[in-house]
């Protein structure tokens, strides 16, 4: 891309210039030459720096949000992974992450929203259902949700389940388009 901030007439004169520059605010106009090195840089430049979190260190406060959190008032009971470089909820320029802990014989609302999501297992067994088809997940297993699937998650077993979600969000900051639905009844039809 070449150099977009010039701000000399073709002709060499600068007064012209400045004249018709200072007229385009009260018309809510500005010269895209003068923007586009921000909204087109040379390289990229993510606001998100380089950050680790132990699950070790989060799993105590996860178990005491399950004791403390009820199932009715924790939708979704999760520590969000909020990067110290970032606003909450963020965890980088284009992912939102949380570590969610789903207590015995709880399960999400079910629900559909513009934004993907990934789940992997951290801990335990727990379930997702999307679109009515009911996958068990187990320590290891990733699960995608595409966007505008009605999903609804859970645990059937007699221990907590932990999992990382993931999810785009960050990407609908500037453009106001994501939205969540929730569904009818607390759970979708699944096999």
């Amino acid at each position: 891309m070449g150099n977009y901030t010039s701000a000399v007439a073709s002709d060499g004169t600068t007064d012209e210039m400045e004249q018709y520059l200072s007229e385009l605010p009260s018309k809510n106009l500005e010269p895209l030459w003068s923007q586009m090195s921000m909204m087109v840089p040379p390289s990229p430049n993510p606001t998100a720096k380089p950050h680790m979190w132990k699950y070790k260190e989060a799993l105590p406060h996860l178990e005491t949000a399950a004791k403390l959190v009820p199932e009715e008032k924790a939708e979704r009971r999760v520590l969000m992974l909020v990067n110290p470089s970032m606003q909450s909820p963020y965890t980088t320029d284009t992912i939102y992450g949380g570590l969610q802990i789903v207590n015995p014989g709880e399960t999400a609302p079910a629900h559909r929203h513009l934004a993907f999501a990934a789940r992997f297992i951290i801990d335990g067994v727990g379930f997702t259902a999307v679109e009515g088809k009911k996958m068990p997940l187990v320590r290891g297993d990733v699960v995608i949700t595409p966007i505008w699937h009605w999903h609804d998650h859970g645990n059937e077993s007699d221990k907590p389940v932990v999992w990382l979600d993931m999810l785009n969000l960050p990407l609908f900051r500037f453009a106001p388009v994501h939205f969540a639905q929730g569904y009818s009844d607390p759970r979708y039809p699944s096999e």
